[in-house]
């Protein structure tokens, strides 16, 4: 059967595009499924996405042993526990706890993904693992990119990228997409300058004027951890299928 390879943009694109029996998978690398997956490898129960830091101060009110954390424009937001840098998820800060999270670009893709058969996580940390995952996943793959602000983003689909790649190794029933071919195309271009391409993009231009440059060379990590977060009913926790 032949399998089916779809790469979106921008979550804005998602409008016109069933997710209904599909297997999808959000990509945010600066910075928020890249924050997601390190936190799940460190033990965090399950991460919350919300849309607003006002959504997550009320649910925090309920469950004040819940952590929120985030950004707005790159920015910890005042009041929170966390920003949204992975390094700041370590093991001895959220092992054994739950999170709620919100960011400016990628939480919105989250819940705007909802309606699919599967929704997984991405990023560089864990590119090796889910593979494997959609390797075993339905015929319909569609990754879908948070972008900037509705626009297009370099670091997102570079990613989607290599993903598209790994999925066509040895295999002759792929049917890509124009949007899956180019992504496949950015990605052998530029495969051997992972992070000099998330240096210079847009958001990574300026992550690095408010002082989170350290945060580019984590979110080009490739194959750090060993986990795919997996999101159901609004959740996200550890996949256990592979």
């Amino acid at each position: 059967m032949i399998r089916s390879i779809d790469v979106i943009f921008s979550p804005d694109l998602l409008s016109s595009i069933c997710l209904e029996g599909k297997t999808v998978v959000v990509i945010d690398i600066l910075r928020a499924t890249t924050t997601i997956t390190f936190a799940i490898a460190n033990g965090a129960t399950y991460i919350k996405p919300v849309l607003t830091p006002e959504r997550a101060f009320a649910i925090r009110q309920k469950q004040p042993n819940m952590l929120i954390g985030g950004e707005r424009y790159g920015k910890l937001v005042d009041g929170f526990n966390l920003g949204n840098s992975p390094s700041e998820y370590r093991r001895s800060v959220v092992s054994g706890r739950s999170v709620v999270i919100t960011t400016t670009n990628g939480t919105r893709t989250m819940r705007a993904c909802m309606s699919a058969k599967q929704v997984f996580i991405g990023s560089f940390l864990n590119l090796g693992a889910l593979i494997r995952v959609l390797d075993q996943a339905n015929n319909h793959i569609i990754f879908v990119c948070s972008g900037r602000e509705g626009q297009f983003c370099t670091e997102d689909a570079l990613f989607a990228g290599s993903c598209v790649n790994a999925l066509c190794q040895g295999q002759n029933d792929v049917c890509l997409t124009d949007a899956a071919k180019t992504s496949q195309l950015l990605f052998q271009t530029h495969h051997q300058q992972v992070f000099e391409s998330i240096q210079n993009s847009d958001h990574g231009r300026y992550l690095t004027s408010i002082g989170l440059e350290s945060d580019l060379e984590f979110c080009s990590r490739v194959d750090l951890v060993d986990v795919v977060p997996v999101m159901i009913n609004g959740r996200i926790s550890l996949c256990d299928v592979f």
